[in-house]
């Protein structure tokens, strides 16, 4: 029998490929030994024995016919509906036969439940649309061993070339991407709360690539009771710079004694010394009017108060239906970025999931054993397969990390960017897998998790 795919995720409209539910016709010649007045009765049977377990779906989730028995229409066919559930990966056959006569029945083609979702590319620079493109086949690829099916919409050019990306979030006191303010600024135009021009939404996640992206964030420090006009402070973080911009690191710097107000002293902080994971930020008050001669006084002292602009490197984030990477990164390691991100927004990975027993009634939930969120490295939920407990540093209050355990891949899910992560970047066949083929994908879900929210 030919095998059908079924997008049981997307709205029906007018074609009978998309939806949980499909009508079926059947001449009254198709059905053996029908006759005029006979009732024909339907029933819907598993495809292969993959199917989801139905634990984990909901009586009303579960495979089956809308009536039981039929009579002939005036339309000269026998007509029913099989309702599908919203899983990918299952395969249904539906049989009819003359009512008590079923081992003379007829079946259906194979129909095979498909969740689709599709995805429009901006890319910052040609460098970043060959290196997405290289990587494209994996990308689509890692999801359909989830039944979901990727479909690209457009691939648009940024509005601006550039080396590197501030993907700043701006929280304060609105929500703003100030990177998505448009032209003349902006890298990219794509409207927040929906008022863009994104189609098939909320199944729409919109995907900027970029040769390197950065968020930052402020760091405020105020100082009281000093004397010394000359110092330094470290700070365990680099600090923000731009070559066009000699005070982008600091958005103030100020100090005050009794008597005086509050004075700009931006320009005694000096640019400061980054490496890697630290900051040194000096300042040399001495010119500052008024201060030495305050300070002449033993007693004496003066406040002041400066906020520093954090530099954050970062491989990427996911935000509602919007995903941003960079293409810094190896191929392994971006592609991971990729379907770690989508995944995230596809509810990827659960901590638990509600079953239901033969009847329908609820059973307690069943925990995921491999979930684990940022206590034990990274943040929100992420899946340690393959991964092994150890040390952490400084600031896990668990006090252990999840790292490589030094056998098998990990999955696409693992907490952070690490070269033992599934090459094509794929989901982890014993845990994180089956539950992609189970995630509800229809509108009210996806419109839970805000698909609709860019463009």
């Amino acid at each position: 029998m030919a095998i059908i795919k079924q997008y049981v995720n997307l709205p029906s409209g007018v074609t009978n490929i998309h939806g949980t539910t499909r009508t079926l016709k059947l001449r009254p010649n198709n059905i053996p030994n029908v006759g005029n007045g006979d009732r024909v009765e339907w029933w819907v049977e598993p495809g292969w024995a993959t199917n989801t377990d139905e634990i984990y779906l909901s009586q009303a989730q579960r495979a089956r016919v809308r009536n039981a028995e039929t009579v002939i229409q005036p339309s000269g066919f026998f007509e029913n509906e099989v309702i599908f559930p919203h899983v990918g990966g299952d395969r249904w056959v539906v049989k009819a036969a003359k009512k008590g006569d079923r081992a003379n029945s007829v079946s259906t083609d194979i129909f095979e439940t498909w969740r689709k979702i599709y995805y429009t590319v901006f890319y910052v620079g040609n460098n970043s649309l060959n290196f997405f493109n290289a990587l494209e086949n994996d990308f689509q690829d890692a999801f359909k061993l989830g039944y979901v099916e990727l479909e690209n919409t457009t691939k648009t050019a940024a509005l601006t070339v550039v080396a590197k990306v501030d993907g700043t979030i701006v929280r304060n006191p609105g929500l703003s991407f100030p990177f998505m303010a448009g032209a003349p600024n902006g890298v990219i135009d794509l409207a927040p709360s929906g008022a863009g021009t994104l189609t098939n939404k909320p199944y729409n996640v919109a995907i900027l690539v970029a040769p390197d992206i950065y968020k930052t964030s402020q760091v405020a420090r105020q100082e009281l009771g000093r004397r010394a006009v000359v110092g330094s402070t470290v700070y365990h973080h680099p600090m923000f710079t731009d070559p066009g911009n000699a005070t982008a690191w600091i958005s103030q710097g100020q100090v005050r004694w009794p008597g005086k107000p509050w004075t700009n002293v931006i320009p005694q902080f000096s640019l400061p010394t980054n490496t890697r994971h630290n900051s040194v930020v000096r300042w040399d008050f001495s010119t500052v009017p008024g201060l030495t001669n305050h300070l002449a006084t033993a007693a004496n002292t003066y406040e002041m108060r400066y906020t520093v602009v954090r530099l954050h490197p970062i491989m990427g984030y996911s935000f509602c239906n919007f995903c941003l990477v960079r293409t810094k990164d190896g191929l392994t390691e971006v592609l991971q970025t990729f379907t770690h991100e989508v995944g995230h927004g596809l509810n990827q990975a659960v901590e638990k999931e509600p079953r239901w027993d033969t009847n329908g009634a609820s059973l307690c939930d069943e925990h995921n054993p491999r979930w684990h969120t940022d206590v034990y490295g990274g943040r929100g939920p992420h899946c340690h397969t393959n991964a092994v407990l150890g040390a952490a540093p400084p600031g896990l209050t668990s006090g252990q990390r999840y790292r490589y355990g030094g056998a098998g891949n990990l999955c696409t899910m693992y907490w952070s960017g690490e070269s033992h992560v599934d090459p094509k970047g794929k989901f982890c066949p014993s845990h994180c897998e089956p539950r992609l083929k189970r995630v509800k994908l229809d509108t009210a879900s996806m419109n839970a998790k805000f698909w609709n929210y860019f463009g």
